[in-house]
């Protein structure tokens, strides 16, 4: 099952095949800080289940903005 990151339930991160790829990225991306040696997120920012995204993405592509709405 793939994984994004969400903040106030809008995805603002491509799919990633895990939970533990998606906070690898996102902590490269620097969203995530370490607390006691543990990883936590900024902010409201959650890791969730999602839908594979429509086309595939590499890491070039890592812009972490919302996505905007297919037309």
């Amino acid at each position: 099952m793939p994984y994004a990151v969400f903040k106030d339930g809008e995805k603002v991160s491509r799919a990633f095949s895990t939970r533990n790829e998606t906070l690898q990225k996102a902590d490269e991306a620097g969203l995530v800080e370490h607390d006691g040696g543990q990883p936590v997120l900024e902010d409201e920012l959650k890791i969730e289940p999602c839908a594979p995204d429509p086309e595939p993405h590499d890491d070039a592509e890592l812009d972490w903005m919302p996505e905007k709405p297919v037309s």
